[in-house]
Protein backbone atom coordinates (compact mmCIF):
# COMPACT_ATOMS: atom_id res chain seq x y z
CA UNK A 1 0.00 0.00 0.00
CA UNK A 2 2.93 2.18 0.75
CA UNK A 3 4.22 1.53 -2.83
CA UNK A 4 1.19 2.26 -4.58
CA UNK A 5 0.75 5.37 -2.33
CA UNK A 6 4.16 6.32 -3.71
CA UNK A 7 3.40 5.68 -7.38
CA UNK A 8 0.23 7.78 -7.23
CA UNK A 9 2.06 10.99 -5.61
CA UNK A 10 4.71 10.54 -8.03
CA UNK A 11 2.26 10.32 -11.51
CA UNK A 12 1.05 13.29 -9.80
CA UNK A 13 3.83 15.01 -9.46
CA UNK A 14 4.60 14.35 -13.36
CA UNK A 15 1.62 15.02 -14.66
CA UNK A 16 1.30 18.39 -13.30
CA UNK A 17 4.92 19.34 -14.54
CA UNK A 18 4.61 18.12 -17.87
CA UNK A 19 1.37 19.86 -18.06
CA UNK A 20 2.73 23.26 -16.72
CA UNK A 21 4.81 23.28 -20.31
CA UNK A 22 2.36 22.52 -22.67
CA UNK A 23 2.72 25.86 -24.33
CA UNK A 24 5.81 25.37 -24.94
CA UNK A 25 7.91 22.80 -27.99
CA UNK A 26 11.00 21.42 -26.70
CA UNK A 27 11.36 18.94 -29.33
CA UNK A 28 11.43 15.17 -29.14
CA UNK A 29 12.99 13.54 -26.59
CA UNK A 30 16.60 11.85 -26.85
CA UNK A 31 17.14 7.60 -26.93
CA UNK A 32 21.23 7.32 -27.93
CA UNK A 33 22.86 7.46 -24.85
CA UNK A 34 25.03 6.02 -22.16
CA UNK A 35 25.21 6.26 -18.30
CA UNK A 36 26.84 5.99 -15.20
CA UNK A 37 25.10 5.77 -11.90
CA UNK A 38 26.61 6.01 -8.51
CA UNK A 39 23.48 4.01 -5.78
CA UNK A 40 23.02 5.13 -2.21
CA UNK A 41 20.72 2.73 -0.26
CA UNK A 42 18.89 3.21 3.22
CA UNK A 43 20.58 0.09 4.38
CA UNK A 44 24.06 2.36 4.13
CA UNK A 45 25.85 1.02 1.41
CA UNK A 46 26.24 1.56 -2.78
CA UNK A 47 27.62 0.53 -6.06
CA UNK A 48 27.22 1.71 -9.31
CA UNK A 49 25.96 1.27 -12.49
CA UNK A 50 26.37 1.54 -16.27
CA UNK A 51 24.27 1.08 -19.26
CA UNK A 52 23.00 2.42 -22.45
CA UNK A 53 20.23 3.24 -24.98
CA UNK A 54 20.00 3.16 -28.79
CA UNK A 55 17.75 3.95 -31.22
CA UNK A 56 17.35 1.27 -33.96
CA UNK A 57 14.05 2.13 -35.59
CA UNK A 58 11.47 4.99 -35.56
CA UNK A 59 9.69 5.00 -32.10
CA UNK A 60 11.68 1.54 -31.04
CA UNK A 61 15.17 1.34 -29.11
CA UNK A 62 17.10 -1.31 -27.12
CA UNK A 63 18.92 -0.91 -24.37
CA UNK A 64 21.27 -2.89 -21.56
CA UNK A 65 22.40 -1.79 -17.74
CA UNK A 66 24.68 -3.68 -15.59
CA UNK A 67 24.21 -2.89 -12.01
CA UNK A 68 26.70 -4.04 -8.80
CA UNK A 69 26.39 -2.80 -5.25
CA UNK A 70 26.46 -3.78 -1.81
CA UNK A 71 23.56 -4.48 0.29
CA UNK A 72 24.14 -3.72 4.33
CA UNK A 73 27.75 -5.37 4.34
CA UNK A 74 27.14 -8.76 4.37
CA UNK A 75 25.55 -9.15 0.78
CA UNK A 76 27.18 -8.32 -2.95
CA UNK A 77 23.51 -7.70 -5.58
CA UNK A 78 24.31 -7.69 -9.31
CA UNK A 79 21.95 -7.69 -12.00
CA UNK A 80 22.32 -7.86 -15.74
CA UNK A 81 19.35 -6.51 -17.92
CA UNK A 82 18.92 -6.17 -21.45
CA UNK A 83 15.66 -5.41 -23.88
CA UNK A 84 13.69 -3.09 -26.21
CA UNK A 85 11.18 -0.18 -25.63
CA UNK A 86 8.50 1.07 -28.12
CA UNK A 87 7.89 4.78 -27.61
CA UNK A 88 4.23 6.50 -28.11
CA UNK A 89 4.59 10.83 -28.65
CA UNK A 90 1.80 11.67 -26.42
CA UNK A 91 2.79 15.22 -27.36
CA UNK A 92 5.75 17.07 -28.93
CA UNK A 93 7.58 16.87 -25.51
CA UNK A 94 5.75 13.68 -23.83
CA UNK A 95 6.56 9.94 -24.12
CA UNK A 96 5.24 7.10 -22.93
CA UNK A 97 7.37 3.84 -23.36
CA UNK A 98 6.45 0.22 -22.64
CA UNK A 99 9.38 -1.81 -22.32
CA UNK A 100 10.27 -5.46 -22.08
CA UNK A 101 13.97 -7.28 -20.51
CA UNK A 102 15.67 -10.22 -19.90
CA UNK A 103 17.35 -9.87 -16.10
CA UNK A 104 20.28 -12.05 -14.88
CA UNK A 105 20.12 -11.41 -10.98
CA UNK A 106 22.74 -12.75 -8.57
CA UNK A 107 22.95 -12.19 -4.44
CA UNK A 108 25.90 -13.45 -3.02
CA UNK A 109 25.46 -14.02 0.89
CA UNK A 110 28.50 -14.11 3.92
CA UNK A 111 30.49 -17.58 4.63
CA UNK A 112 27.86 -20.76 4.64
CA UNK A 113 24.86 -18.64 2.99
CA UNK A 114 23.09 -19.73 0.00
CA UNK A 115 24.16 -17.33 -3.13
CA UNK A 116 21.07 -16.64 -5.23
CA UNK A 117 21.28 -16.77 -9.14
CA UNK A 118 18.34 -16.35 -10.95
CA UNK A 119 16.76 -15.28 -14.90
CA UNK A 120 13.27 -13.40 -15.51
CA UNK A 121 11.35 -11.24 -17.23
CA UNK A 122 11.08 -7.34 -16.34
CA UNK A 123 8.28 -5.33 -17.55
CA UNK A 124 7.87 -1.64 -17.25
CA UNK A 125 5.81 1.27 -18.55
CA UNK A 126 7.55 5.21 -18.42
CA UNK A 127 6.80 8.26 -18.71
CA UNK A 128 8.87 11.18 -20.18
CA UNK A 129 8.42 14.83 -20.50
CA UNK A 130 9.93 18.18 -21.06
CA UNK A 131 9.34 21.01 -18.38
CA UNK A 132 12.11 22.93 -19.38
CA UNK A 133 14.23 23.44 -22.99
CA UNK A 134 17.01 21.44 -20.50
CA UNK A 135 15.07 20.01 -18.14
CA UNK A 136 12.92 16.46 -18.12
CA UNK A 137 11.33 14.51 -15.47
CA UNK A 138 10.72 10.35 -15.46
CA UNK A 139 8.22 8.13 -13.90
CA UNK A 140 8.18 4.54 -14.42
CA UNK A 141 6.24 1.34 -13.05
CA UNK A 142 8.26 -2.00 -13.25
CA UNK A 143 7.56 -5.88 -12.84
CA UNK A 144 9.70 -7.70 -12.24
CA UNK A 145 10.15 -11.03 -12.03
CA UNK A 146 13.76 -11.62 -11.99
CA UNK A 147 14.36 -12.74 -8.19
CA UNK A 148 13.29 -15.89 -7.74
CA UNK A 149 10.12 -15.45 -5.73
CA UNK A 150 7.19 -13.43 -6.08
CA UNK A 151 6.32 -10.74 -9.24
CA UNK A 152 7.94 -7.58 -7.13
CA UNK A 153 7.02 -4.16 -8.14
CA UNK A 154 9.33 -1.04 -8.47
CA UNK A 155 8.98 2.52 -8.96
CA UNK A 156 11.64 5.06 -10.27
CA UNK A 157 11.17 8.57 -10.69
CA UNK A 158 13.86 10.58 -12.12
CA UNK A 159 14.95 13.96 -13.71
CA UNK A 160 17.37 15.11 -15.99
CA UNK A 161 19.13 18.52 -16.36
CA UNK A 162 21.28 18.78 -19.75
CA UNK A 163 24.09 21.03 -19.62
CA UNK A 164 24.60 21.32 -22.90
CA UNK A 165 23.86 19.37 -26.45
CA UNK A 166 25.58 16.61 -25.08
CA UNK A 167 25.78 15.75 -21.92
CA UNK A 168 23.00 15.60 -18.50
CA UNK A 169 23.51 14.95 -14.86
CA UNK A 170 20.13 13.79 -12.50
CA UNK A 171 19.26 11.14 -10.44
CA UNK A 172 16.50 8.56 -10.24
CA UNK A 173 15.22 7.86 -6.62
CA UNK A 174 14.00 3.85 -7.06
CA UNK A 175 11.18 2.49 -4.53
CA UNK A 176 10.26 -0.84 -3.89
CA UNK A 177 8.48 -2.99 -0.66
CA UNK A 178 12.09 -3.59 0.89
CA UNK A 179 14.73 -0.51 0.04
CA UNK A 180 14.78 2.65 -1.11
CA UNK A 181 17.62 3.78 -3.49
CA UNK A 182 18.98 6.91 -4.76
CA UNK A 183 21.07 6.95 -8.13
CA UNK A 184 23.08 9.88 -8.82
CA UNK A 185 25.03 10.06 -12.36
CA UNK A 186 25.15 11.55 -16.03
CA UNK A 187 24.73 10.51 -19.41
CA UNK A 188 26.33 11.38 -22.92
CA UNK A 189 24.15 11.65 -25.72
CA UNK A 190 25.11 10.27 -29.38
CA UNK A 191 24.16 13.03 -32.29
CA UNK A 192 22.80 15.40 -29.23
CA UNK A 193 20.04 15.67 -26.16
CA UNK A 194 18.48 19.26 -27.46
CA UNK A 195 20.24 19.92 -30.94
CA UNK A 196 18.79 20.80 -34.07
CA UNK A 197 19.08 17.02 -35.73
CA UNK A 198 16.55 15.98 -32.26
CA UNK A 199 14.02 18.31 -33.24
CA UNK A 200 13.55 16.91 -36.57
CA UNK A 201 13.04 13.07 -35.50
CA UNK A 202 9.66 11.50 -36.75
CA UNK A 203 7.20 10.83 -33.94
Amino acid sequence: MRLWMKLVAAAGALAGSVAGAQQQDFGPLPYDYVFGSYALTELDSGGVELGGSIEVANRIHVFGAYQDWELGNDFDYSVFRIGGGYRWALSPRTDAVAKLAFASTEIDGPGASPDIDNDGLVLSGEIRGWIAENVELSGELFLDDSLGSDIETILEFGGQYHLNDNFSVGGRLRVDDNDTTLLLGGRFYFGGSIGSGRRTRAN
